[in-house]
């Protein structure tokens, strides 16, 4: 490890920060405090004190903007209180297992790519299912769901600073997949604020709808949809991209997509429960006792011990 960067006992890499992240993540954690101090003068309901992890990953969002950390977390405790999200690996699973029942197929792929720190998810919009999202458990699965796809895919500090990379196959998508109200609700209750980079953003095989949903993206997220191309295809393979994930067969395929579900939620929540941000501070001076003082009568016994 180099003197500019602190980690995990791993030694991976994986949970490296540098001093300026140190202290960006050191400023929202003391800002959270501060906040709170304020709340309680005036009687209102005080911030949730996060993990170490977890200011980590909004200050290597945010690059240190603490007000935009504090709109975050503030946005983001309303979301876990709203829909009854208490952030465990196993409820994780629980719902990600409700969530694949839902809309089975939608989420193709979630891997970590550990050459460039990223994970990459793979969708098919051609299978979202708005119409599958209607009373409140409903949608309690579908963006707890996404929460900890989100929550998965940031579960190392290099993947929180290097983003997410999304590819979502669009072929055969059509009217029933695309919802304005389902789409504004997932903006303004949760990925407008979930503390995530979004590094890329392609979508394969473009149709009509898909450009539509593209547009109203952009008038939605503004400068968030810009990593958004559409029209895109891979060199040498023009076969929808579900087919192949899909190998040998869906069964087996979902089988272990829900096991790199658990892997990855272990290690994020792992994470969340080990780390710790180290201090800053230049630890004090050694304390160097005072010259002992000759004293006459230990000389003359030294004397007459000779």
């Amino acid at each position: 490890m180099n003197n500019n960067t602190t980690g995990s006992a791993q030694g991976d890499g994986s949970m490296h920060l540098s001093k300026r992240e140190i202290r960006w993540a050191l400023a929202i954690k003391a800002a959270v405090v501060d906040s709170n101090k304020a709340k309680q003068e005036e009687g209102e309901d005080e911030l949730i004190e996060l993990t170490d992890f977890e200011y980590c990953q909004y200050a290597l969002v945010t690059k240190g903007d603490v007000e935009d950390a504090l709109e975050r977390i503030e946005k983001m405790q309303a979301f876990r209180e709203e829909y009854q999200i208490h952030d465990t690996a196993e409820e994780g699973m629980e719902i990600l297992r409700a969530f694949t029942i839902q809309q089975p197929w939608f989420m193709v792929s979630v891997d970590y790519n550990p050459t460039n720190g990223h994970f990459i998810a793979v969708y098919d919009y051609a299978k979202l299912k708005p119409a599958a999202v209607d009373y409140p458990e409903d949608w309690r699965i579908w963006l707890g769901g996404l929460y900890y796809l989100f929550q998965i895919c940031q579960s190392n500090l290099v993947a929180c600073r290097e983003g997410l990379v999304h590819i979502a196959e669009c072929e055969g998508m059509w009217y029933n997949n695309f919802s304005m109200d389902f789409m504004s609700r997932n903006w303004y209750h949760l990925m407008g604020h979930y503390p995530l980079i979004n590094k890329e953003c392609s979508w394969l095989h473009t149709p009509l709808v898909g450009n539509i949903q593209h547009a109203f993206y952009k008038s939605m997220m503004g400068s968030t949809a810009d990593v958004i191309r559409v029209g895109c295809h891979f060199s040498g393979y023009d076969g929808r991209i579900d087919q192949m994930f899909k190998m040998p067969s869906e069964d087996i395929a979902e089988f272990r997509l829900m096991g790199r579900y658990l892997d990855y939620l272990d290690v994020r929540y792992h994470h969340q429960s080990v780390f710790r941000l180290p201090s800053l501070d230049p630890p004090p001076p050694p304390t160097i006792p005072p010259p002992r003082a000759n004293n006459e009568n230990d000389n003359n016994q030294e004397d007459d011990v000779a």
